[in-house]
C-alpha cells in the first residue's frame, strides 16, 4: 500500500495468476482455483478503507467472475455477489481523484467481466445486462480514443451471440460465415497483440474455421501448420491455445470422399497400390441401404472397425477436399499437372470438379475426377 494502489494490484495479483516458473498465466481448473485464493486473500488481508484497497478489492473480483460459469448453481450464486460488490466499488471508485487513472485502466476489465457473466446466465434479464455493458465498454473505447479495433471486434461478435439469443434466430450464422470478418479480426489481433498472444492463436483458429467451411481448405492448414509452430515455441505443446490448434489441424486435415456405390461420404486414409486402391476409415456396409448403419451427421464410419480399401475409380473428392491434378494432355489444361488446389464443386453425374488452385494466377479450373487425386499431405510452400 505504501507503494501506491496500482502497483499493489499488480504486484499481488500475479503472484496468484501467473506461473512463476514459465510466466504465463495458470489454465482451466488451476486459474479457477487460483481466484478463488486471490479473492479470499484480499478480503482476508485488505481490510481497510483506502482507494488503494478498493482497487485491489476490483481487481480481485474482476479475475474471479472472468471464472465464473453463471450456468452453473455455485457459480452463479458466488457471481450474483462479486457482481454486487463489483457495482458498489465502481461507485466509489468513479469520483476519487487520486486513483481516477488507474480506475479508467480497469473499468473496461470490470464491465467486460460483467458482460461476459451475464452471457453465460442466458436468461433474458442478464443478456440485456450484457447488452448495456457493452454499451458502456464502447462509450469508454470512444472516449478513451486510440486503437481499439482489436476489442470492437470482439464485441461485435459477442453482440451477434445476444441478439441470436433473445431472438431465438440463429443471426450468428451469416456473421460467423463472413470470411473477410474472420480475416480481420485475425489481422487485428495481429497487429495489436503480436502473433503469439493467445488470442490472437484463438483469432487464426477462427479464422482456420472459416476458411474450412467455404472449403478453402489448403489455406485453413497452412495457417494452422503456423500456428502450431508458433504456440509450441511461444506456450509449449500442452498449453490450451496450441492445443486448441492441434485440435483444429486434425480436423482440417481429415479427407473426404464419397463413394460413389455407397452414395455417402467416408474419411479417405491413404492411397494403396500406386493409387490404384484407396483406404477408407470404417468397414463398407453390405449396401447403400443397410439398416444396420447407422449415421452419424453424413459419415457412416464405424470406428474401431478397421478399414476398408476400394478401387480409387469408385471415389469422388468432396467438396473442400485438397486435390493435385495428373494425366492433362490437352495443351490448354497440361500446365496444371502436379498443381494442388481445394475442390470448390461437385457434378457427380458429370464425373467433374470445379477445383480452386493455391498458386496465384491460375484461374479456377472444372478437372475431370479422373485427373484428380486426393492430397493427403500439403507440400512444403514455395
Amino acid at each position: 500500500q505504501e507503494r501506491g494502489g496500482a502497483v499493489q494490484c499488480s504486484d499481488i495479483c500475479r503472484g496468484f495468476l501467473t506461473c512463476p516458473n514459465c510466466n504465463q498465466e495458470y489454465q482451466n481448473n488451476v486459474k479457477y482455483e487460483m481466484t478463488r485464493a486471490l479473492v479470499a486473500c484480499v478480503e482476508r488481508e485488505v481490510t481497510g478503507t483506502g482507494h488503494g484497497q478498493e482497487l485491489l478489492h476490483a481487481t480481485a473480483f474482476t479475475e474471479r467472475l472472468f471464472q465464473l460459469d453463471g450456468n452453473k448453481e455455485g457459480d452463479k450464486a458466488e457471481g450474483d455477489e462479486i457482481y454486487g460488490k463489483l457495482l458498489a466499488l465502481m461507485d466509489k471508485m468513479k469520483d476519487c481523484d487520486d486513483i481516477s487513472e488507474s480506475f479508467k485502466a480497469i473499468e473496461l476489465d470490470i464491465y467486460a467481466s460483467m458482460c461476459n457473466f451475464d452471457f453465460t446466465v442466458e436468461t433474458d434479464d442478464s443478456l440485456e445486462r450484457a447488452k448495456a455493458n457493452i454499451a458502456k465498454v464502447r462509450d469508454i473505447c470512444s472516449a478513451a480514443g486510440g486503437d481499439q479495433m482489436h476489442l470492437l471486434t470482439y464485441l461485435d461478435a459477442m453482440m451477434k451471440d445476444i441478439e441470436s439469443k433473445l431472438s431465438g434466430k440463429d443471426l450468428q450464422c451469416e456473421h460467423v460465415k463472413d470470411l473477410n470478418f474472420s480475416r480481420q479480426h485475425y489481422i487485428d489481433a495481429v497487429e495489436t497483440l503480436g502473433q503469439s498472444d493467445p488470442t490472437t492463436i484463438r483469432s487464426g483458429v477462427d479464422l482456420a474455421a472459416a476458411l474450412y467451411r467455404e472449403d478453402c481448405t489448403i489455406e485453413a492448414t497452412r495457417l494452422l501448420l503456423k500456428l502450431v509452430k508458433i504456440g509450441r515455441q511461444v506456450h509449449g505443446p500442452d498449453h490450451n491455445c496450441t492445443a486448441n490448434v492441434v485440435l483444429a489441424l486434425t480436423k482440417v486435415e481429415e479427407r473426404r470422399v464419397i463413394v460413389k456405390s455407397q452414395k455417402r461420404w467416408f474419411k479417405a486414409l491413404r492411397y494403396e497400390d500406386d493409387g490404384s486402391d484407396c483406404v477408407l476409415e470404417g468397414l463398407l456396409p453390405e449396401s447403400a441401404d443397410d439398416p444396420k448403419v447407422e449415421e452419424s451427421g453424413a459419415i457412416p464410419i464405424l470406428p474401431g472397425k478397421g478399414a476398408a480399401v476400394i478401387p480409387s475409380t469408385d471415389i469422388l473428392p468432396f467438396p473442400g477436399t485438397p486435390v493435385i491434378c495428373h494425366g492433362l494432355r490437352l495443351r490448354g489444361s497440361s500446365h496444371l499437372n502436379g498443381k494442388i488446389g481445394d475442390v470448390r464443386s461437385l457434378d457427380v453425374d458429370d464425373g467433374k470438379c470445379l477445383v480452386h488452385f493455391e498458386e496465384e494466377g491460375l484461374e479456377p479450373t472444372v478437372v475431370k475426377i479422373g485427373n484428380l487425386r486426393v492430397l493427403f499431405e500439403l507440400p512444403e510452400e514455395s
